[in-house]
């Protein structure tokens, strides 16, 4: 009894299983429908007529998702299932007909489309210059503001675009150098039409300034290259203009020795433009010793200072590779000397280091004078036969004749 209840309820819950699967099942996919909306879509020519057997074709995700595929009934209209919220991409095709974009439903939900076509046409642009046509030249083609066709002649100066629909179109015609020409086209069929364009030049000036410093400075003598054009050198204003031809792009590079590289580029049009261009010093570590020979035993001072010469504070500084402290506020350190010969002293700082050679010399040999004996005077010597001394020969002879002068008075 006990089995026959077992087998029983076996086979009431082998049912109930299933019909819980089938329900599920059909729950899931009233969800999956309940996930999507209809796009009823009517398709109609430029005069608002019905166009049947367009095919159509609707994506989204980015071309992920999808397609989904219809073709319009003799009314021009078509159902598309798609996912609810997406946005939606509605491409289309019919013989003699076009459209120039696709069709974008965006966060797509239940609702009516109307999409038009027009018939097709082809546009044969030939660009010429006063010395024949002009290849590689730039057209483009835009309807209602939105560009449409953007392409560049051949070697015979001629463009034929794609089919296009047959529609009013602003043509503009130019190439790099040469000024646009602007123009207004009717495309009603196969058209060929001829544009004409000239070469031109505007001015460019360039202002190259240092913003290390506040205001920046001018920097003169700075060399401004514009690719494919010329070179030019500032003047002391910091400032120098060139002709360059209209409606290009220019790789412009700004150099000068000491300083760092600067690459830009320059949008030229048909009108003058500018480019303010600030550079800097290229990042230095200068050591400055204030003697270049140094007494054994005592110091040389050194200072370090930037590519600006401003000072380098708390700069670790080494003696032949051997620390021997960091430069103090000031960007000053003195530096102990000991031996005799060349000695290296380096500052670095942020990556960057610095150099000065210093000469250790033995201290100069005493001066002192040594004491030198005081001569002894050389006694004079009288001439034999003077009378006595201090007497020369004058005196004697006067004596001699007072002697005669008193003998004679005694006779």
């Amino acid at each position: 009894m006990s089995k026959a209840r077992t087998r029983a309820g076996t086979g009431t819950l082998a049912v109930l299983v299933v019909a819980a699967a089938v329900w599920g099942s059909g729950v899931a996919g009233a969800t999956a429908t309940q996930d999507e909306v209809t796009l009823t879509v009517t398709v109609v020519d430029q005069s608002g007529n019905p166009l049947d057997d367009v095919d159509l074709s609707a994506t989204w995700d980015d071309g992920e998702g999808g397609p989904v595929n219809a073709t319009t009934a003799g009314n021009g209209k078509a159902f598309l299932d798609v996912p609810e919220g997406a946005d939606v991409t509605i491409r289309t095709d019919r013989s003699f007909y076009i459209r120039n974009r696709p069709y974008v439903v965006e966060n797509a939900s239940e609702q009516d489309l109307t999409i038009d076509m027009a018939q097709r046409g082809r546009a044969t642009v030939v660009v010429r210059d006063e010395d024949g046509r002009v290849s590689n030249a730039i057209v483009r083609m835009f309807q209602d503001g939105r560009p449409v066709v953007n392409a560049r002649t051949g070697g015979d100066g001629t463009l034929t675009t794609e089919q296009i629909e047959r529609d009013e179109y602003t043509l503009i015609t130019f190439k790099e150098g040469y000024l646009r020409n602007k123009t207004t086209v009717e495309v009603d069929g196969e058209i060929r039409v001829q544009q004409n364009v000239e070469q031109d030049s505007v001015l460019a000036a360039f202002r190259v300034t240092d913003d290390h410093f506040d205001p920046p400075r001018a920097v003169n003598d700075a060399n401004v290259t514009i690719s494919g054009i010329a070179g030019v050198t500032t003047q002391s204003s910091g400032e120098v203009t060139v002709s360059v031809p209209v409606n290009d792009r220019y790789d412009v590079e700004i150099t000068k020795p000491g300083y760092e590289t600067v690459s830009r580029e320059l949008d030229v049009e048909e009108s003058d433009v500018s480019m303010n261009v600030s550079i800097q010093r290229t990042p230095a570590i200068t050591v400055a010793a204030a003697n270049q020979r140094v007494v054994i035993g005592e110091s040389v001072r050194a200072t370090v200072t930037d590519e600006y010469g401003d000072p380098v504070v708390g700069a670790p500084v080494s003696l032949d590779g051997s620390t021997v402290g960091e430069t103090n506020d000031q960007g000053v350190i003195d530096v102990s000397v000991e031996t005799a010969g060349n000695h290296t002293i380096e500052a670095s700082a942020d990556g960057l280091s610095g150099t000065a050679t210093v000469t250790g010399v033995q201290p100069a040999p005493d001066e002192t004078p040594t004491a030198t004996a005081t001569p002894t005077p050389t006694p004079t010597t009288e001439p034999s036969g003077a009378i006595g001394p201090g007497f020369g020969p004058v005196a004697a002879l006067l004596a001699l004749l007072a002697v005669a002068l008193l003998a004679r008075r005694r006779r």
